[in-house]
């Protein structure tokens, strides 16, 4: 049993988000790009604030803490440090800095006293990779385990190796720290900046690229980054300016090395769904060879780290967190080869998830035990629409016209359908989806994190290629060579698999990567990489009801109950939180039906 209510907050930087725990209970956690619909919003979680307190019924003035997921003040000494340091030449980055700072970092206590009108006494600040640890920590199954965050940069700190232990009077324990500028975190940003993408945004393409490249530039990676046996790393601080913006981070001499970045948006030749060898220019594969090259080196760095958590703690399970657990290539090999009895990271690892982290350490400290919080993606808004609202009759639907390329230009019929029966919904759904079909699915609570899973999803039949490219081309407007990935109800896992972990948290929530079988592959090409792998969904029962069912209903019609699952949103903005936002997005793409609570809606 818990003893608090305690308000976590993330923000100012990018994802900022809030999360409530109540009496031991996570009972919401959500950024605040999913009220805002700003892509990364870092602004003051106002409107995720709101709804964390209406889902546990209370008011500010009700919670027993709020606690900040960072120490400002702390941060600040880092960025001057770092600028005076360099100066006169960081002259420029010093006047911006202190134009933020002052104007907003310093005063965060402040804000939130302010913003949510309460006794500052009851507002705490802690260190970020603390928040990160508790985040992961928290929710894991375990009683006692290994802890690894990585990350940009915190205060001070980018790298961080600590031990969790529930049965300790110091729950959470840092053994040994890697401060700025050696920032695995910061080193992946800057590499994703030079191959055209928008880093802290983009690094995934990274990782996806890297399948159609060869680590041809290891020996020039060794130099950018100096990593031991023991898994203690340094980077090079003649590479990159890490003070300056944009592409100036990258130095001369890391110019003089790799040569110039490739332009930002431009197309790139590959695809990921082609079996065949493509045609492209030795400059391209020359930017994907690099690719390979950093996706290798973090992961064998990642790795190390593990095995170096391993030996300072003893412990046999891992939890990880920060941004760069995300990379579900490393945490792969980190589940395959470090030796851990198990690995656990959260649905959202990184700085919005943190506010989670942050909200468990007060609670803990205030109940005087470090208790297990269960955790589920699901923590969001559930769409306000009541089941059978003719909420279509919205918008005038007869002159819908999808305005993208590809489309016909011409006005659509659409036709509904209400279900009462989540059975009914779900056979009418799957044999739109074996049709060749694209189809929206809102259901439920929205996800915490970046991975759609099965309540906020664009879903497709992955034995067929031709529709996953329109999917591409024509709904998500995003490059061929970026992978999709698969959901597969926990029955189909080993045969879909060679390893098959259905009770991996990573697995059942799109963080690590799996090997395909080679005999199941056709049923699932489009959802399979270059490299024959996958980011797989393992669907329980338990976890999403609505989506396991829809599931079974394709094993039923194919044998196999696997589905192509992409995030339900548009280029540069947040996956949809509320059924009008996806019936917007079904109206302005290609996509062919939508499944919105117990309504499916379809274009004729």
């Amino acid at each position: 049993m818990g003893c608090a209510r305690v308000l976590g907050i993330s923000a100012f930087f990018h994802d900022s988000s809030a999360a409530l725990i109540v009496e031991g209970k996570l009972v919401a956690a959500a950024a605040e790009e999913r009220f805002t619909r700003l892509k990364h919003d870092s602004n003051f979680p106002t409107r995720a604030i709101a709804f964390c307190l209406e889902q546990g019924d209370l008011s500010a003035h009700e919670l027993d803490a709020v606690v900040f997921y960072e120490e400002p003040h702390t941060k600040f000494t880092r960025v001057l440090v770092s600028i005076l340091a360099s100066f006169p030449h960081s002259a420029g980055a010093f006047v911006g800095a202190a134009k933020g700072w002052l104007k907003k970092y310093l005063w965060t206590l402040n804000a939130i006293s302010r913003e949510l009108d309460i006794d500052p006494r009851k507002v705490r600040m802690i260190p970020h990779h603390l928040s990160h640890a508790a985040q992961s920590f928290a929710p894991s199954p375990f009683e006692r385990a290994a802890i690894l965050t990585l990350d940009a940069v915190g205060e001070w700190v980018c790298t961080a190796i600590s031990v969790g232990d529930r049965s300790s009077p110091v729950p959470l324990r840092t053994c040994e720290t890697q401060s700025y500028p050696h920032s695995l975190g910061l080193l992946y940003a800057a590499f994703t900046g030079f191959l055209g993408f928008r880093p802290n945004d983009a690094e995934a393409s990274t990782m996806a690229l890297a399948a159609f490249g060869t680590p041809r530039f290891r020996d020039e990676l060794q130099s950018v980054i100096s990593l031991d046996e023991e898994g203690r790393y340094a980077i090079d601080p003649y590479m990159f300016d890490f003070l300056q913006p944009d592409l100036r981070v990258l130095t001369p001499q890391f110019r003089k090395m790799f040569g110039e970045p490739r332009p930002f948006g431009q197309p790139w030749p590959f695809d990921a769904m082609a079996d065949a060898d493509q045609e492209v220019s030795a400059e391209d594969q020359k930017y994907a060879d690099i690719a390979a090259s950093l996706q290798e080196a973090t992961e064998d760095a990642l790795l190390k780290l593990a095995r170096r958590a391993q030996r300072l703690t003893g412990a046999r399970k891992l939890c990880l967190a920060g941004g760069v657990a995300l990379n579900a290539c490393a945490v792969g090999r980190i589940i395959r080869e470090s030796g851990f009895e198990d690995v656990f990271v959260p649905p959202d690892p990184g700085d919005g998830g943190a506010a989670i982290g942050a909200a468990w350490v007060e609670h803990a400290r205030l109940c005087g035990r470090a208790d297990s919080v269960a955790i589920s993606p699901y923590l969001g808004l559930a769409d306000p629409t009541e089941p059978g609202a003719d909420f279509v009759g919205q918008l005038d639907l007869s002159e819908w016209v999808p305005g993208v390329a590809g489309a016909s230009g011409m006005p659509v019929r659409i036709e509904t359908h209400s279900y009462k029966d989540m059975h009914q919904l779900a056979e009418r759904v799957a044999e739109d989806l074996l049709a060749g079909r694209i189809v929206g699915w809102c259901q439920g609570r929205f996800e915490l994190g970046p991975r759609a899973l099965g309540a906020r999803s664009i879903l497709a039949d992955p034995s067929d290629l031709g529709t996953a490219h329109r999917l591409s081309r024509e709904v998500k407007r995003r490059q061929s060579f970026r992978p999709y990935a698969l959901s597969v109800r926990e029955e189909d896992a080993s045969r879909l698999f060679e390893d098959a972990r259905p009770d991996s948290y990573p697995a059942r929530w799109m963080l690590m990567v799996e090997p395909v079988r080679k005999d199941v592959l056709p049923l699932v090409r489009a959802g399979v990489h270059r490299d024959g792998t996958t980011r797989p969904q393992i669907c329980t029962r338990d976890d999403n009801p609505g989506f396991h069912a829809l599931l079974n209903a394709i094993a039923r019609k194919r044998g196999l109950g696997a589905l192509l699952n992409t995030s339900l949103n548009e280029p540069g903005y947040p996956i949809a939180a509320t059924g009008q936002e996806a019936l917007l997005i079904f109206a302005r793409t290609s996509m062919d039906t939508i499944a919105i609570n117990n309504i499916v809606i379809r274009k004729v």
